[in-house]
């Protein structure tokens, strides 16, 4: 059963020192600490906008442009970078951009009419309306993530917010969940779970051709080798090599501390879990 990813990955995250995690928006909370006769200065006002080449060359839509906030929601980002890595348009497709300045995203529930469960196989489409208000706990909060020339690209942000709405909140993501039903609710696809240990070159080869999503998670407990965090979840990037040296190539949802490629023989050492989604 797919444990819940993500809680003890955000402990890592707030423990480590990356200026990128500052909040977009300070409120002012900095002005207790300020020393005497310090001069304060706003942070800049960015204009958001939906999507946002940021580097020449990049698409606008790119994995690149998920940054972890202070929610435990890597089982949540790191499917919806997989659909940006491998179909920027299934992101593009579900957003809808409305005139009032709100967006209405297309998600899945169970044909029962409830949230999805490992057992889901019949889906029906939802619709989320959400405002652009988003709190400094977010994907994307640090104040030069996915900014360029005083625009803020939001897409990542609006995606987490109504998977948010549809599972109950925030709060219903902060602390932790499962890959397999992120992938169904983004999706509308019944997705799937194996053990790495028998996650064969062959097979990962078979998925990368479906164009299928892949999750791997890691071990709750112990060392973890190539730079790899405990009870995470990582978007797959690919495989390069054949026979005995495959290497597999890991995307850190977090935007940072990426972990080095690893032999797809030797999976089972850093991951308990690999989650398999479709997109068609």
């Amino acid at each position: 059963m797919t444990k819940n990813h993500g809680l003890n990955g955000l402990t890592d995250l707030l423990n480590t020192p990356d200026p990128g995690l500052a909040p977009f928006e300070d409120g002012g909370s900095n002005a207790s600490s300020a020393s005497p006769g310090a001069v304060l200065v706003a942070p800049p006002v960015l204009t958001q906008v939906m999507y946002l080449a940021e580097t020449a060359g990049t698409s606008a839509i790119n994995i690149a442009d998920i940054n972890q906030g202070q929610l435990g929601d890597c089982f949540l980002l790191s499917p919806i970078g997989e659909m940006a890595l491998l179909k920027p348009t299934s992101i593009s497709n579900m957003i809808h951009v409305n005139a009032n300045g709100t967006e209405t995203v297309m998600l899945y529930e169970a044909s029962n009419g409830r949230l999805p469960t490992w057992g889901t196989t019949a889906f029906k489409a939802v619709y989320e309306t959400i405002n652009n208000v988003f709190p400094n706990y977010s994907v994307d909060n640090g104040a030069t993530q996915d900014v360029l020339k005083g625009q803020k690209e939001i897409w990542p942000q609006v995606l987490e917010k109504a998977v948010a709405t549809l599972d109950g909140g925030y709060g219903a993501i902060a602390n932790g969940g499962s890959p397999l039903i992120a992938m169904e609710e983004l999706t509308g696809h019944a997705a799937t779970f194996m053990s790495p240990a028998s996650l064969t070159l062959a097979a990962l080869q078979s998925f990368v051709a479906a164009g299928d999503l892949i999750v791997m998670d890691t071990l709750s407990h112990g060392a973890l080798p190539n730079g790899l965090f405990n009870n995470h979840a990582y978007m797959f990037e690919g495989v390069t090599g054949s026979g005995s040296t495959a290497l597999a190539h890991f995307g850190n949802p977090w935007g940072f501390a990426q972990p080095t490629a690893m032999l797809v023989s030797q999976l089972s050492r850093g991951f308990s879990e690999v989650d398999i989604g479709h997109l068609s």
